[in-house]
């Protein structure tokens, strides 16, 4: 499973990965990252990084959450130059985007 693949299924499964200063870390629902996706995630590790330290803009064209509507995202204070936007309705993870966009 390439870094795409694998950021999709964890995206499937509700995981949201982020870093702490340099550490990978992850909010999941219980049981949603198994041996073999926590292994995964481990073997790629450096990719996933690089992809979380990219800047990336949210937008109701390009991410969607499948459970409502982009009305319902809310925008939380800004931290480190982003902005996190999660959904209002069922607190799925949306994206990060950067401040002042």
């Amino acid at each position: 499973m390439n870094t795409s693949e694998l950021m999709a299924e964890i995206g499937r499964r509700g995981i949201e990965l982020y870093l702490d200063g340099e550490r990978l870390r992850f909010r999941a629902p219980a049981g949603a990252l198994g041996s073999e996706l926590r292994a995964a995630v481990g073997e790629q590790r450096a990719a996933i990084i690089g992809r979380l330290q990219q800047p990336r803009e949210v937008s109701a064209s390009t991410t969607k959450c499948m459970r409502c509507d982009h009305r319902d995202w809310v925008d939380e204070p800004p931290a480190g130059g982003q902005i996190r936007t999660h959904c209002g309705k069922c607190g799925r993870f949306i994206g990060y985007r950067p401040v002042g966009t």
